[in-house]
């Protein structure tokens, strides 16, 4: 929301908070699911998310247990998705723990491990990599909604 100053106003409630868990609408049919386990306040997020594809989105639990292990994607995301609504709150995360969906290292450019600080999303460091060890690792940068909801599509198939 942009105030009559022409300044970004940054006291508005956002409609999600860390533990949400929110529907990523696919680009075929159906719904993927994630969970907010990290969030800047600024519009970048750091988001599980889980597969299989859910069809119809009513019968989606308010609540569930989710286990960060099984996630088929991890990212750094911005929020426009989650700011809009196009991805809505579904729930919650039953018993939410950040310490259980940690911030995970990136690979970038195929021999750096990125490592951000888990409280701002920012880079707190960054090292080289053995490329073999730097595939097995989430791919680093900032991913828009709509790359996240191809992304998923693909991941989650027809």
């Amino acid at each position: 929301m942009v105030s009559r100053a022409g300044r970004l106003d940054v006291t508005r409630k956002l409609p999600y908070s860390s533990g949400d868990i929110f529907a990523v609408p696919l680009r075929d049919r159906g719904y993927a699911i994630g969970v907010v386990a990290r969030m800047d306040g600024k519009g970048i997020v750091l988001g599980y998310f889980f597969g299989p594809r859910v069809e119809p989105l009513e019968d989606l639990p308010q609540t569930r247990t989710l286990d960060a292990n099984s996630a088929i994607k991890v990212c750094r995301f911005g929020d426009l998705g989650l700011v809009r609504e196009k991805w809505p709150v579904v729930g919650r995360v039953e018993s939410w723990n950040p310490a259980e969906w940690n911030v995970p290292d990136f690979c970038r450019d195929g021999n750096i491990r990125v490592v951000y600080n888990g409280d701002s999303l920012t880079v707190s460091r960054e090292e080289r990599l053995d490329s073999r060890e730097c595939r097995l690792l989430p791919q680093d940068g900032l991913e828009g909604a709509g790359f996240v909801e191809i992304k998923l599509t693909r991941l989650l198939g027809a």
